[in-house]
């Protein structure tokens, strides 16, 4: 019986061992669109690579190559962000996937204003397209 076994056994060649280099290779386009968001979030928060070096108690160039891509962005890397930056980046994040996003108003006033607005803003569209 072993006879017949090894009659039937497929010989493979033998395969190649191929180095992969990484540095080559190119980001997704996800990657590149949400480093975008990061670097766009530093930007609207007035943010110099000095600033964020200081906030964040990282190195300029480190930083510098997170936001280029350079070097992956690390969680750590985003819990170190500035608190207003995270915000911004996380908001832009959840505006890309469709999000409405709004802030919250200050006071009680200001809310029933804002709700005000968007109420006769919802009816005014609807009395149009009537």
């Amino acid at each position: 019986m072993s006879t017949a076994r090894s009659k039937h056994q497929l010989s493979l060649p033998p395969t190649e061992v191929m180095s992969i280099d990484r540095r080559s290779q190119t980001r997704s386009t996800d990657v590149d669109q949400d480093l975008a968001l990061l670097r766009r979030a530093v930007a609207d928060c007035n943010y110099t690579l000095d600033a964020m070096e200081s906030a964040m108690g990282k190195g300029r160039a480190y930083i510098h190559k997170v936001l280029q891509g350079d070097k992956p962005m690390s969680h750590e890397f985003e819990i170190a962000l500035p608190d207003d930056v995270e915000a911004r980046y996380r908001q832009l994040q959840a505006e890309a996937f469709g999000h409405v996003v709004v802030t919250p108003a200050p006071d009680q006033e200001s809310a029933v204003r804002d709700l005000v607005r968007g109420l006769v803003g919802v009816l005014a569209k609807k009395v149009g397209a009537a």
